[in-house]
């Protein structure tokens, strides 16, 4: 071991699932690395070092000091963090071998080089998570400086591998997400009772910020919210200090997130008043989301779901996402996704229809069972909710 290298004593553990659940995963994703000839993950992504070391911290905010997971094939996860964070990760992982080094970003490359050697890794394909709706968590400079401190090591995209593994979730992950739900659902309900002509954006989404909170959720991560002709496409916008007037409407997303997993869905209500072109086109957008979510069984082609809202909308085709430790995942339910529904899927169901008197969308999301679904988001309302008449 590097002199500058030390391993943490574990003092306690405070863990989000049980360690046969962590074991689980892993074994899961030892199966797919034998199938792909690749003998460990590096795991640079806060999602991916959670999902399989349990390691959680509010330290993802800093991109100075990367934070990494190694998942050898056949043995147990190694946790590689600057020594700041080392009793974090030691008290938060179900992980004992957590490595450490003092620094920044670079001074850490030679103790994951170390490990390699150590575990006779330094020839072997290695797995990294920058694929397909990954990022690389640590500097490109710093990444290649790795590749030149171990070159026999082939460094392959790993995300096949994870979201295999991550896409199907378990009961507990699946509580999760439903707790965020109904905090999710606590801001919209708070949000529509007290929304009235003259408040602004602003101030509407600090008080729905706050229910939710209250309702339950550890963070508000994405709380975009547009209203007024002219602004209902800017569906990731943040809100600003136009103030509310009746008859406009008012589109808000929402994804709060408890243990790190993700609610996610938006909800439409008018100000004040409902205009008839405004009911019937929330309830058309109401018909056709409820018509793709009881579509919804295992052996369905995700593809055949997004063909009935774009058949509906002639329109295009990608209607909705996965979601779980990221607030989108695959799979992507769109005509170009051939992927085969299954129980343990999250889904989120969401066409959309922008008009010059408002943005109709009407996400939800479910959890596909062994028979079908279950709605995990508060079903939205058939007629659309008016302000002030929650």
């Amino acid at each position: 071991m590097l002199p500058w290298c030390k391993t943490v004593t574990k003092t306690s553990i405070i863990p989000d699932f049980a360690k046969a659940e962590y074991e689980g995963r892993c074994q899961h994703a030892w199966t797919l690395m034998r199938e792909r000839s690749v003998e460990a993950l590096l795991l640079t992504g806060d999602a991916n070092r959670r999902y399989f070391a349990g390691h959680r911290t509010q330290h993802w905010v800093s991109n100075a000091r990367p934070m990494f997971a190694l998942l050898p094939e056949g043995k147990e996860p190694i946790v590689i963090v600057a020594e700041s964070e080392g009793y974090t990760a030691s008290d938060t992982s179900w992980i004992k071998d957590v490595r450490t080094w003092h620094g920044f970003a670079d001074e850490g490359l030679p103790v994951i080089a170390d490990i390699l050697r150590e575990l006779k890794l330094e020839r072997s394909r290695i797995g990294v998570d920058y694929g397909s709706e990954m990022r690389l968590g640590m500097p490109v400079p710093s990444f290649n400086t790795l590749q030149t401190l171990v070159p026999q090591v082939n460094f392959v995209d790993g995300s096949p591998i994870l979201w295999a593994t991550r896409m199907l979730k378990s009961k507990s992950e699946i509580e999760y997400i439903r707790q965020a739900c109904s905090a999710n659902e606590s801001g919209f309900r708070h949000g529509w009772s007290v929304a009235q002509p003259g408040m602004t954006e602003r101030d509407l989404q600090r008080r729905m910020a706050i229910a939710m909170l209250e309702g339950g959720a550890d963070r508000v991560q994405w709380l975009p919210l547009n209203s007024g002709e002219g602004n209902y496409y800017k569906i990731s916008m943040e809100p600003t200090e136009r103030k509310l007037q009746v008859g406009e409407t008012i589109w808000c997303d929402a994804g709060v997130t408890v243990r790190g997993y993700w609610s996610d869905y938006n909800r439409v209500a008018a100000v004040g008043r409902a205009s008839e072109e405004q009911k019937s086109a929330y309830r058309n957008v109401w018909d056709i989301t409820r018509a793709c979510v009881e579509a919804v069984k295992p052996g369905v082609p995700l593809a055949a779901i997004s063909e009935i809202a774009k058949n509906a909308f002639k329109g295009p085709g990608r209607i909705g996402h996965g979601s779980g430790l990221d607030i989108t995942e695959p799979p992507s339910i769109r005509s170009e996704d051939d992927t085969i529904i299954e129980p343990g899927m999250i889904l989120h169901i969401e066409p959309r229809v922008v008009h010059p008197f408002g943005c109709f969308q009407l996400e939800e999301v479910i959890a596909v069972t062994e028979s079908g679904y279950e709605f995990l988001s508060t079903p939205a309302p058939q007629t659309i909710p008016v302000t002030g008449q929650i």
